[in-house]
Parts: structure tokens; C-alpha cells; sequence
């Protein structure tokens, strides 16, 4: 073990200082390397403002560029106009495939969730009610025998084991009528329709997609029919025959 170690290990722990109690309302007690973070923030803006100001005031107001033309400011801020043919056709064909493959992938993940509910929501509604056995003295009792004043209950909550309201609740009105079981069970069901609808859109994006790939490709086409391919808005085209070599 070098004599370094030793050192390190012998040596007092050094606490920072936190922010006493009667200061707690005021935040966090900022430490010195927080201070120095602070600092050269702060004057790197300050040399890019006076960067700013530099420029602006040996601006030439007869300055003139050609891609001034093309440029303008929304808002204070510089836009640049967008040349359509700064890409090549394989590129755009190779961005689209990548897109694809994106909105493929969270179609995926939706029905793979779609899934799951659905199976959750099997096993509540096939899951088994809960029995309570009461015990009585004789035949009849059992013929005399009344669920609901057993349980001092109302009959519409004889099937809820969990939490059970009383006769004295319900004329309190200190009982809500939707169960927890009812509440997890819709809210679940809201879900599954929710991501029902997600999937079904990402599916039609795909396809979309998938279409408009095609229409870029090589052969002669035509579109046969401006209206909805199953609904979904997508034009359907007709490619001529070829012959084959």
C-alpha cells in the first residue's frame, strides 16, 4: 500500500455546510464550485452579447447578399428556405424506408400492449367471486336467513368483499357507489381503446407510407381512385404492365 493511501485513508472526512434550519425556506445553500458554474455561465453569455453588439454596430446598412433572397425572420428569428432539390431521389427514398421501419416499430409496441390489456382484462372479468360462509343452528334459520341483514348491508353490495358499506354509511351518504375493482376495470377499458386507436392510426401511416415509396418507384402509373383505401384516405394506384425479359 503506497504511503499516499495511507494518508487518504487516515485523513478526517470534510462535511459540507448545509443550510441551517431557520434558513431552510430560502433553498439550497450554494456551494463555491456551484458559484464558479454560475459565473462562467454567465460570462460566456456576457462575451456573446458583446459579440452581438460588436457586430450589429459595424453592420453595414448597404450590405447585400444573394441568399438574402431566400431568407427571412418569423418572429425575430432567421428562417431559411428549404430547396426541394437538395436532395437526391435515392436519398428520399432511403429517409422514407427509415421513417417505415420507425412508425413500424411503435405499431408494434402498441399491439404488444394492446396485447397485455386484453389479457388482463380476461382474467378480471374470468376471475372467481369470492365465497363467505355463514354457519347457522338449524334448517330454519337457514329458510329465515337474509343475506343483507347479516351483513347490514344493502343487496346490490352483497358481491363486493372489499371494503362493504354498512346500512348506516349509506344513509350517511359517506359511501361512494363505484367500487375500486369497477373504477381499475373501466379505466383499463379506456385504455385498451385508447391504444386500439393509436395502433390503427400508426397502421395507416404505414401504409401511407408504403404507398407513397411505391408511387416513387420506376413504371409507369396512374391513380384509379382518389377516395379512401379502407377508409383511410389513401389513394390506390394502377401500374401498366411490363413485359418481362
Amino acid at each position: 500500500m503506497s504511503s499516499t493511501y495511507k494518508k487518504a485513508i487516515q485523513g478526517r472526512t470534510h462535511k459540507e455546510r448545509s443550510q441551517p434550519s431557520d434558513r431552510k425556506k430560502l433553498g439550497f445553500l450554494e456551494k463555491h464550485k456551484d458559484y464558479v458554474l454560475r459565473a462562467r455561465d454567465f460570462h460566456k453569455k456576457e462575451k456573446a452579447l458583446e459579440v452581438l453588439r460588436e457586430k450589429a454596430e459595424f453592420r453595414n446598412p448597404d450590405e447585400f447578399y444573394f441568399g438574402m433572397q431566400k431568407s427571412k425572420t418569423v418572429g425575430g428569428v432567421h428562417v431559411g428556405d428549404s430547396d426541394p432539390t437538395q436532395y437526391s431521389h435515392e436519398q428520399l427514398m432511403l429517409m422514407k424506408t427509415q421513417d417505415r421501419k420507425y412508425v413500424e416499430m411503435k405499431a408494434q409496441v402498441e399491439r404488444k400492449k394492446v396485447e397485455k390489456l386484453q389479457a388482463s382484462l380476461h382474467q378480471l372479468r374470468d376471475a372467481p367471486a369470492n365465497k363467505h360462509i355463514v354457519f347457522v343452528d338449524n334448517e330454519e334459520d337457514q329458510r329465515q336467513f337474509s343475506p343483507a341483514d347479516y351483513f347490514n348491508t344493502s343487496p346490490e353490495y352483497l358481491d363486493s368483499a372489499f371494503h362493504r358499506p354498512t346500512r348506516e354509511q349509506l344513509d350517511e351518504d359517506a359511501w361512494t357507489v363505484s367500487s375500486v375493482h369497477e373504477k381499475k376495470k373501466s379505466k383499463l377499458y379506456k385504455e385498451l381503446e385508447q391504444r386500439k386507436h393509436r395502433k390503427s392510426e400508426l397502421e395507416s401511416v404505414a401504409l401511407r407510407m408504403d404507398m407513397e415509396k411505391a408511387a416513387m418507384g420506376k413504371g409507369r402509373k396512374r391513380k384509379v381512385r382518389k377516395t379512401s383505401l379502407g377508409g383511410k384516405g389513401i389513394p390506390v394506384y394502377r401500374w401498366k404492365k411490363e413485359r418481362k425479359r
